[in-house]
């Protein structure tokens, strides 16, 4: 992940966009938060920054109007919407969004979850060092985090065993092969 890119954080829970905040500072980006939705459009130049990740409670003509804002000073911003209020989950979709103008192509080619969600099914193009985590927002707002797996993984198909069924919630798969971050929703 580039160390130098630019990220602005916009959300309506400022407890979520703290932690978050600090993670992505820990990984050496320099980090901006809003929570006054209305300021977002009226103080944020968006020439300054490369990321802006919008929280789920940023949403219809208000997110758009942020986006396109921004975007009028910055057509290349790449725009997050976060999948859930998990940090870890959050800090790779940033990671994601700021390796997507590589030039090199993806390792992941595909990835989901099958067979009675006992396992993970993965394919690489290419061998790679890789971790699985897989995250899990229950119905009672809860975060769940399984690592699936960690280490090398060889070109082609594989399937990874997850230590137990995690059918209820929403769920996710972020996986890191070499330098690259890839986040999945699955059903």
């Amino acid at each position: 992940m580039a160390t130098t890119g630019r990220v602005l954080l916009v959300g309506r829970h400022p407890r979520v966009l703290d932690r978050l905040a600090e993670a992505l500072r820990r990984e050496g980006l320099h980090v901006r938060q809003e929570t006054e939705l209305d300021r977002v459009n009226t103080q944020v130049d968006g020439s300054t920054i490369d990321v802006v990740a919008l929280g789920r409670a940023v949403t219809g003509a208000r997110r758009q109007t942020i986006v396109t804002a921004l975007r009028a000073r910055n057509p290349a911003l790449r725009v997050v919407n976060g999948l859930a209020p998990i940090t870890p989950l959050l800090v790779a979709q940033i990671q994601e969004a700021l390796g997507a103008g590589s030039k090199e192509p993806p390792i992941v080619s595909a990835a989901g979850i099958e067979h009675g969600d006992l396992r993970v099914s993965l394919t690489l193009r290419r061998a790679a060092n890789v971790t699985v985590d897989l995250f899990r927002l229950d119905y009672l707002y809860r975060a769940h985090e399984e690592r699936v797996y960690d280490g090398p993984l060889d070109r082609g198909e594989h399937m990874l065993n997850t230590r137990s069924r995690v059918t209820s919630g929403e769920r996710f798969l972020v996986i890191r092969a070499d330098d690259q971050t890839t986040v999945r929703t699955v059903a």
